[in-house]
């Protein structure tokens, strides 16, 4: 007793799982899905015929036995003793039944105890008629078909209640062994097991022997077997379960089991056109193995989702992942409109305005370069966003702040973290990216007068009895932006695809939008065998809109290798499947343009100078180094040699001028006192220009021609023509003397008992100081040691 009252049987009287229908925006059909594995009929549903077939060979004693057939076990026995072999089961439809939703199928006495036991308590509560209904719409009967409805549908294309004899006889012979009796498989088998069946009925007196022979000459005539049913729209539907799970608190078990009734705002039209699109290789042209792509319209007006394609995969199973929706990539460029340039707009600067976009050093080792490391000078911020120009948006975002830009991508809806706040940000760099569906509802801003959209796919569910489950949704709105910005964003965004990087989204209707690719990371793996980075992506992006509609296309590998990885950008082929997508998607919908909010006034501006610090602007500092090291050089080489042609005239002064050296040109000067003039012309003598001996003092040239005095004491200054600034001549055993720039200034005279120029800043370029930001060095300071050494100036030798 204690056995039997601990047997629940309350699991039989469970209602039975409901389909979930699916309903689109049009309130039209779309699906149904269900976890059961049977489609559930009352007993009325199934003929006379096929009732007594099951009998016949499962349970022959089935309305005298009270759940247990002793009769039959005792039979079974002795068949089974005598044969040898287990021969005959002598568990009847009750005991089955238990077995089926009570039990597991392990093979124990004490199993088959309880079995027995709960099979008479079953008989106690349940008439022959609900225990018949439950057998036959619980049993396997193979092929992946659970219950008679639907093995008749399966394997005879009908329903169980228009079955003949022959078809009857044979879908009762099946639950024995599935395996071994299925006509698919085995059709001799299911034939004996069949004809065995028809007999069986012959004797009990359920059928004539004439409806027997019948029935036995009658052909097996099966129906193709259908292939496994795929919802229709998967994608779709698979984020519709995530979101009534997720807003309305249901369960997965719920969703499937209990016959609600979901209307969604899919609109067919855009549905289909996204699916017959990824359907079509030949739009991915680069596909390595395993391209996936994802892609999510909505409308821009109110968040509700129109269409979902999230993988390419052409038998996607149920919950499969989805790219579109599921999905976390860096989005590239793609993010610059909302957390930079939009930002920017609010923050009052204007399309006008200037970034001077030069190689920049923005702190931390962090220098960002521009796609294919041009440099474009000064730019407008307009002409920054539509070319896609990396340094000028990072410039420009730390012009604002990191703060104002995650402020307003944050009010966007984009799951930023605190390790987003660096100024790599402007360039998409989320430390745990994003997808398809974030970004197309954050897109929404820009296309609703500053207003986003959530995005939302459900609009009701209805339970099997009528009553709303949750509230009826509404559309969200919440402004981010003002309506001048949204609007002026817009303007620029068009320009992206109608002169920028987007131009392969043009249409024959107004878009909108932004290209975005990420590099590949910067591991040994993408090297080539000479150690430069291979040219390719990991990710690429379009995310646009139409007055419509605004959509987010992803491409990309789910593992990017050495072996898989793009070599394409978001300008390409994403851009062209937003096209593709949205031409078929808005086939027959008029042309319309971008609503223009009322008294607009365009955020202009032009007067603002952005990244115009010279401090960080790493190009020019290294070029004014550069320029700064080239002038000193040559006035030291022109100082030293100067002064060697002085001091030689100074030994010679007694004996008259001084030999000139080949190719060299004397002047008289009237001022010189006897002191003659000479040009470092290409061809004087070779010789060591790393300044005079230790007696000879003299002045370097200058521009003016004049050249500076020499100590009295040491000899007369030589002059340079007025218009040549040429230094004194060398002797012809001293090599050629060296001349000043003629726009550098004079040199200062060196001291008497050092025999070296020493040197002095450029006239037009104030002191010898470093640029800002460059370390002092010797040669770079004023007041530093003077420099000595060989120059390789033109005929020289070193």
């Amino acid at each position: 007793m204690t056995i039997y009252r601990g047997i629940d049987i309350s699991l039989l009287s469970k209602e039975p799982p409901r389909a979930t229908v699916f309903y689109d925006a049009n309130g039209e059909v779309i699906t149904e899905l269900t976890n059961s594995r049977m489609e559930y009929m009352p007993l009325d549903r199934f003929s006379k015929i096929v009732q007594e077939a099951v009998v016949s060979v499962e349970d022959a004693r089935f309305y005298e036995h009270k759940g247990v057939d002793y009769q039959g076990i005792a039979r079974a026995f002795y068949q089974n003793w005598k044969s040898g072999n287990t021969v005959q089961g002598g568990s009847t439809i009750t005991q089955q039944l238990a077995k089926t939703f009570l039990f597991s199928s392990e093979r124990t006495y004490s199993r088959k105890i309880n079995e027995a036991i709960a099979s008479i308590k079953i008989e106690k509560v349940y008439s022959k008629d609900q225990i018949m209904e439950l057998y036959l719409n619980h049993i396997y009967f193979g092929e992946g078909s659970w219950g008679l409805e639907r093995a008749a549908q399966s394997y005879f294309g009908k329903p169980a209640l228009d079955l003949t004899l022959s078809e009857a006889a044979l879908l009762a012979g099946i639950p024995k062994s599935p395996i071994n009796y299925s006509p698919v498989k085995k059709p001799e088998q299911a034939k004996e097991r069949r004809n065995l069946v028809l007999n069986l009925m012959a004797e009990q007196g359920k059928i004539t022997e004439a409806e027997r022979d019948a029935a036995k000459n009658e052909e097996i005539q099966l129906v193709a077997q259908a292939e496994p049913k795929v919802a229709m729209h998967p994608s779709f539907i698979n984020h519709v379960i995530s979101e009534a799970i997720d807003k309305y608190k249901l369960t997965e078990e719920q969703i499937l089991s209990s016959g609600y009734q979901i209307y969604t705002t899919m609109a067919p039209q855009v549905q289909v056109a996204a699916e017959e699109v990824y359907s079509d290789d030949s739009f991915f042209p680069e596909d390595a193995g395993g391209l996936q792509s994802g892609i999510v319209l909505m409308e821009p007006q109110s968040g509700a989702l129109l269409g979902i394609v999230g993988s390419r995969t052409p038998q996607q199973e149920f919950r499969a992942f989805n790219y579109a929706t599921q999905n976390q990539r860096q989005p590239g460029s793609a993010l610059k409109p909302i957390i930079v340039f939009a930002p920017a707009l609010s923050a009052g600067f204007g399309t006008r305005d200037q970034i001077h976009d030069v190689e920049t050093d923005f702190g931390g080792a962090y220098k960002p370069a521009n796609y294919g490391n041009q440099l474009h000078g000064w730019v407008t911020l307009e002409e920054a966003l539509v070319q896609s120009y990396n340094i000028p948006a990072v410039a420009l975002l730390k012009e604002i702040g990191i703060d104002k830009g995650m402020e307003i991508a944050s009010l966007a809806g984009l799951p930023l973290e605190d390790t987003d706040r660096t100024l790599g940000i402007a360039l998409g760099g989320m430390t745990k990216g994003t997808s398809p569906l974030v970004m197309a509802q954050a897109y929404t801003m820009f296309a609703n007068n500053g207003s986003v959209a959530k995005a939302y796919a459900i609009t009701k569910i209805v339970d099997q009895h009528g009553q709303l489950v949750g509230e009826e949704a509404r559309p969200v709105l919440e402004p981010v932006l003002e309506p001048n910005v949204a609007y002026t964003m817009t303007t620029m965004l068009r320009k992206v695809v109608n002169q920028g990087t987007g131009q392969s989204a043009r249409m024959d209707r107004p878009v909108a939008g932004k290209t975005g690719t990420t590099q590949l990371p910067d591991i040994p793996e993408f090297k080539n065998k000479y150690g430069k980075q291979i040219d390719g992506s990991k990710d690429a992006w379009f995310v646009g809109y139409t007055p419509e509609i605004v959509a987010a296309v992803w491409l990309g590998y789910e593992k990017t290798n050495k072996d898989h990885y793009l070599t394409t950008t978001g300008g390409k082929y994403p851009a062209i499947l937003f096209n593709e997508v949205l031409t078929r998607a808005l086939q027959g919908v008029p042309v319309v343009d971008f609503a223009r909010p009322e008294a607009f006034a365009a955020v202009v501006g032009g007067k603002k100078k952005i990244n115009e610090n010279k401090a960080i602007t790493l190009a020019e500092a290294k070029k004014k180094l550069a320029e700064e090291q080239e002038a000193l050089a040559l006035e030291e080489a022109a100082a030293a040699e100067a002064l060697a042609a002085a001091s030689a005239q100074v030994t010679s002064a007694g004996g008259g001028a001084g030999a000139a050296g080949a190719g060299s040109t004397v002047a008289a000067d009237a001022n010189s006192g006897g002191a003659a003039a000479a040009t470092g012309a290409s061809g004087g003598t070779p010789g060591a220009a790393n300044g005079a001996g230790a007696n000879g003092g003299t002045a370097a040239t200058g521009a003016t021609g004049a050249g500076a005095p020499a100590p009295a004491d040491k000899g007369t200054a030589a002059t340079a023509p007025a218009d040549k600034g040429a230094g004194a001549p060398a002797p012809a055993d001293k090599g050629t003397a060296a001349t000043a720039p003629a726009d550098k200034g004079a040199g200062a005279p060196a001291p008497a008992d050092k025999g070296t120029a020493a040197t002095v800043a450029p006239a037009d370029k104030g002191n010898a100081a470093p640029p800002e930001g460059v370390p002092p060095t010797a040669s770079n300071l004023v007041g530093s040691a003077p420099t000595s050494g060989a120059t390789n100036g033109s005929g020289g030798t070193p």
